[in-house]
């Protein structure tokens, strides 16, 4: 029977609920059983990604050391393995951030160390050109305010935090030491210091000098657990943190006055009484989170009450414990990639359409209407020479075409089944300057 296209200006999706994932496309999964196992049969920590030379890489934390990836054709291509000072089942933690060229790394057991790695020779290998306890041993998480060269060391020797400054970034030279308090971890910008504190809560500092000013205070709060991370929008309105607590829901601040910082909604998955949030990253109005035993959970914080628009369970064992599976989240923004560390299970990669979900609630994008003619050819008068991109999504929010053409149209592939679908048109510099809903039927 002859297909009818339809097009239907509705700008939303209805979304399929499945069990494993929701929105999110597995790409490629990577593991190494061959590894020292510690409690739980875990194996794996922390994930980074980082840019280097246009291409993508990735740092894996193991009991036993750093792990290097590079991210080719959305595929994982281990490339080195660097082993750590201290290497063993113990290891429950590893760290790591980059700044120019450089990679940092940092343990929580044992007679460890900081390391730092020289990038420079990828996508071959790396070298290590630091390898130092003069500081401290052991270290639970680091943060780098690229903007002033400063790396932040939390958690030291079990002791509060350590401010280097790395404008050699080789010979870190010790800025401050904070003593306050413990400092479980934290998000640094321009050196407006937010810091995860355990059950003293969120402690909001300057470090532009050995001076520190104390800019905003929140130790009591509805929900209160133990405050273990978080991270702040681009724009800098919206800040979220996790209680790494059972039983206790995400947080979402408005942190516009640091001074009055207040919790101003929160989220919590269905399971949330009986679940564990970890660690969050935020991508334009997305927070993604990975939760212990549930996976990477992608939450819009764009309006007063969260929803939840996406998410991928990494852990399908049966246990008991709640701290088990998804550790650690990366977001490679401007290719929708997302890395999901998982404690006993490896690393994934996972694709979710970050522009789709971004534009389906605006109604500022003006442009010409688009349509679709008897050719079954999507149309956009743009008037434009440089090339349109135009993306078709099914709305399971898997990515089912992509073309770049210097045409004002595409044809759509008689290949889709029936069925709704979105399109996305972006322009050269990657702006949204359409989308719309359609139906091919029978």
């Amino acid at each position: 029977m002859k297909q009818i296209i339809t097009v239907i200006l509705l700008l939303f999706i209805t979304i399929c609920n499945a069990q494993q994932s929701y929105n999110i496309d597995l790409l490629d999964h990577w593991t190494d059983t061959t590894r020292l196992k510690g409690a739980e049969n875990a194996i794996f920590s922390d994930v980074w990604g980082f840019e280097y030379h246009s291409d993508n890489y990735v740092a894996l934390g193991s009991t036993e050391g750093t792990h290097i990836f590079k991210i080719e054709n959305k595929k994982l291509i281990e490339l080195d393995f660097k082993k750590g000072k201290f290497s063993s089942s113990q290891v429950q933690h590893r760290d790591f951030k980059t700044y120019k060229n450089y990679l940092y790394a940092v343990c929580d057991e044992g007679a460890s160390s900081l390391q730092i790695f020289d990038l420079s020779t990828l996508p071959d290998s790396i070298h290590k050109v630091y390898d130092s306890n003069q500081y401290f041993q052991i270290c639970h998480n680091l943060f780098i305010d690229t903007l002033k060269a400063k790396l932040y060391a939390c958690g030291t020797d079990n002791q509060g935090m350590k401010v280097f400054d790395i404008q050699n970034p080789i010979q870190p030279q010790l800025f401050y030491e904070y003593t306050q308090n413990y400092v479980h971890d934290c998000y640094v910008t321009n050196d407006t210091a937010f810091l995860n504190c355990g059950f003293d809560g969120l402690q909001i500092y300057n470090f532009e000098s050995t001076s520190i000013q104390q800019l905003g205070l929140l130790d009591f709060y509805a929900g209160q657990g133990y405050n273990h991370s978080g991270w702040l929008t681009k724009d800098k309105n919206k800040y979220v943190f996790i209680d790494e607590t059972k039983g206790k829901k995400v947080k979402i601040c408005n942190s516009e006055s640091l001074i009055d910082i207040e919790v101003s909604s929160i989220y919590g998955t269905k399971n949330y009484e009986n679940s564990v949030a970890h660690n969050v990253q935020i991508v334009n109005d997305f927070a993604f989170i990975s939760y212990y035993n549930e996976g990477v959970r992608i939450i819009d914080i764009k309006t007063d009450k969260p929803k939840e628009v996406g998410f991928y369970d990494t852990f399908h064992q049966s246990t008991a414990y709640k701290l088990n599976g998804a550790w650690g989240v990366f977001v490679f923004e401007k290719e929708e990639l997302i890395l999901v560390s998982d404690r006993q299970n490896g690393l994934f990669l996972c694709h979710f359409p970050i522009q789709l979900y971004r534009n389906l609630d605006t109604t500022t994008i003006t442009s010409n209407t688009p349509f679709i003619d008897e050719n079954s050819k999507l149309i956009y008068e743009s008037g434009e020479t440089n090339p349109l991109t135009f993306s078709i999504y099914d709305l399971a929010g898997h990515h089912v075409y992509l073309k770049e053409t210097l045409n004002d149209w595409i044809t759509i592939p008689l290949t889709l089944s029936s069925g709704a679908y979105v399109y996305l048109i972006q322009n050269y510099f990657g702006d949204v300057v359409s989308h719309g809903k359609f139906v091919i039927g029978n």
